[in-house]
C-alpha cells in the first residue's frame, strides 16, 4: 500500500479505505498513518462514511463494535444521527435466534 497518498489532502477516499481496512483488522500496522486517517480537514466527513458504511456492511459493524482501535461510542456521541441505527442494529442482532 503506497501510504503517502494518506497525507495527500485529496485522497479522502484512499484514508476511508485505509482506515476501514485497519478496522477489519483490528491490528494497526503504521499508528501515525492510521491516525493521520482522522487528523486531516476531512476526518469527520472520513468517520461518517465510516459509520455509514458500518450500516450497510454488517462484517464491518461487528468490527467497529468490537473494535480495539477505535472507539464506537465516541464516535456515535460526536455523530448522534448515527446513534439510533447503529442501536437498532445491534438489538436487532441481540434478538435473532443462534444459528
Amino acid at each position: 500500500m503506497y501510504l503517502p497518498r494518506v497525507y495527500d489532502p485529496a485522497e479522502h477516499a484512499y484514508r476511508v479505505r485505509y482506515a476501514i481496512r485497519t478496522i477489519l483488522r483490528d491490528r494497526i500496522a503504521n499508528e501515525a498513518v492510521f491516525q493521520n486517517c482522522f487528523e486531516m480537514e476531512d476526518s469527520s466527513e472520513v468517520i461518517r462514511t465510516i459509520l455509514r458504511r458500518g450500516l450497510k456492511n454488517p462484517k464491518l459493524r461487528v468490527a467497529l463494535e468490537s473494535s480495539h482501535i477505535v472507539n464506537l461510542v465516541q464516535w456515535l456521541v460526536l455523530y448522534p444521527e448515527f446513534s439510533e441505527p447503529y442501536y437498532r442494529a445491534w438489538h436487532d442482532n441481540q434478538r435473532r435466534p443462534p444459528e
